[in-house]
């Protein structure tokens, strides 16, 4: 976890002691999953009334949903991975709620296929242009990030790409899922990287874009012919509220398992 979510997060702290959150839920985590999180809370509050509210916290990625919740800041954490070794505790609890496909994105409208290494091109500086003319502008994540591990395993290529990318100067480098989106969709001719679930959930105007024949979609993430995807899991603490626990049956009901795949998610539960 970086400097500024270790600041936010003890800020959370400070500001919410423990039994602060006998009413209403908290959740937050990985910023892939706060949209979904969103209108799932929004469906839960809408049947359970007197549960609500469901409040979704900004990102604090994978690791500080898991130190939130053992602060008793929220009382369900979002990660975008297993625990980790070093996170799993006797009373805590981790399910796997569904997987969405992750690629590269664009804002750049009538894309929808490039060939491996004309994405490596447009990273590193050697394509500039568009066939139109227009500027590629490339949307970066740190790169200690999991997207761009996940990023640099859809082709040799693109790898080595990435670590060119990160040497060149004035490159945009979001820290979180939603800064990467916000920056890919007001730049024109933009190539990042994202989840169907976060451009479904946020209703972003971006579109994922097949890489030579790997063409994202829930069809293709579920029949096992993509095989680039980023899988979302839900934590809780053994003991935590009774809205806690609601909330959770209600993503693995019917209707959850429904908005799940409406939000360009493949339900694993």
């Amino acid at each position: 976890m970086n400097h500024v979510m270790q600041v936010f997060l003890a800020m959370l702290v400070a500001a919410l002691p423990l039994g602060v959150l006998a009413d209403g839920l908290r959740i937050g985590g990985t910023g892939g999953a706060l949209g979904t999180m969103k209108i799932l809370g929004d469906a839960f509050v809408a049947r359970h009334p007197a549960r609500g509210p469901v409040k979704i916290l900004p990102s604090l990625d994978s690791a500080g949903g898991v130190r939130a919740l053992l602060a008793g800041v929220i009382d369900i954490a979002l990660t975008s991975r297993p625990l980790k070794e070093s996170e799993q505790r006797p009373d805590l609890e981790a399910f796997e709620y569904g997987r969405s496909p992750f690629g590269l994105v664009t804002s750049k409208s009538g894309v929808t296929r490039l060939a491996a290494r004309d994405v490596a091109g447009m990273l590193s500086g050697r394509i500039a242009t568009w066939p139109d003319g227009e500027p590629v502008r490339v949307v970066l994540r740190p790169l200690t990030d999991s997207d761009t591990t996940y990023f640099g395993q859809m082709a040799p290529e693109i790898a080595a790409a990435l670590k060119i990318a990160h040497q060149r100067p004035g490159m945009v480098v979001a820290a979180t899922d939603q800064d990467a989106a916000t920056e890919a969709e007001s730049l024109g001719g933009s190539i990042g990287t994202s989840t169907l679930s976060i451009l479904a959930s946020e209703r972003r105007r971006l579109h994922l874009v097949a890489i030579d024949d790997a063409v994202p979609s829930l069809q293709g993430l579920a029949s096992g012919a993509y095989k680039f995807y980023k899988p979302f899991f839900i934590v809780t603490r053994q003991g935590g509220s009774d809205t806690a626990r609601e909330f959770v049956a209600f993503v693995r009901s019917a209707e959850g398992r429904a908005l799940l795949e409406a939000n360009g998610h493949v339900v694993t539960r």
